[in-house]
């Protein structure tokens, strides 16, 4: 095969597996256009309990850590920071609008390892459960400030309500 033949083959191959890639995002786009988190920062929130620069990972569906679910401000890995507040979570990305999650829509934060396509060292991610247009998901944040880990929990647990079930 002449070389023009092969590298015409290899950027075939190449268009079409960044195609496909494109039509599989804008189909899960689709598929979760119903999971519209609230960017509307409540007025008045006053210091945080808690606070740290995160790198964002990921948001999957409910213990399902491979299932990546594209919710606008949340799509894509960034880092920023994660404010807890007596009435709720403030997540700060850079290069996306804020997300405000709502104590009562909060269930747990628990630690993970694996989420999506990162891997870390036991218990390396904050995995904040929550609800959102009545869907129970996952959020994943790497803590780049590994010593206000612990804090971040106690906020986070204190806020959460006893009764919310995911």
């Amino acid at each position: 095969m002449p070389v023009w033949a092969a590298t015409l083959v290899i950027a075939a191959v190449t268009v079409l597996l960044i195609a496909a890639a494109w039509l599989g995002w804008r189909s899960r786009v689709r598929r979760d256009a119903g999971l519209v988190p609230s960017h509307e920062v409540p007025a008045g929130l006053g210091a945080p309990r808690a606070a740290s620069r995160v790198l964002y990972v990921a948001t999957t569906a409910h213990d399902e850590p491979l299932e990546r679910l594209a919710i606008a401000g949340l799509a894509f890995r960034a880092q920023g920071t994660i404010a807890v507040h007596a009435s709720g979570v403030l997540v700060s990305l850079d290069g996306s609008a804020d997300v405000w999650i709502r104590a009562s829509d909060l269930a747990a934060a628990r630690p993970a390892t694996v989420a999506i396509d990162k891997a870390v060292e036991k218990d390396g991610l904050l995995t904040l459960v929550w609800r959102l247009a009545g869907t129970a998901i996952d959020s994943y944040f790497r803590v780049l400030e590994p010593e206000l880990s612990g804090s971040l929990y106690d906020a986070i647990d204190s806020i959460t309500h006893a009764e919310s079930e995911v």
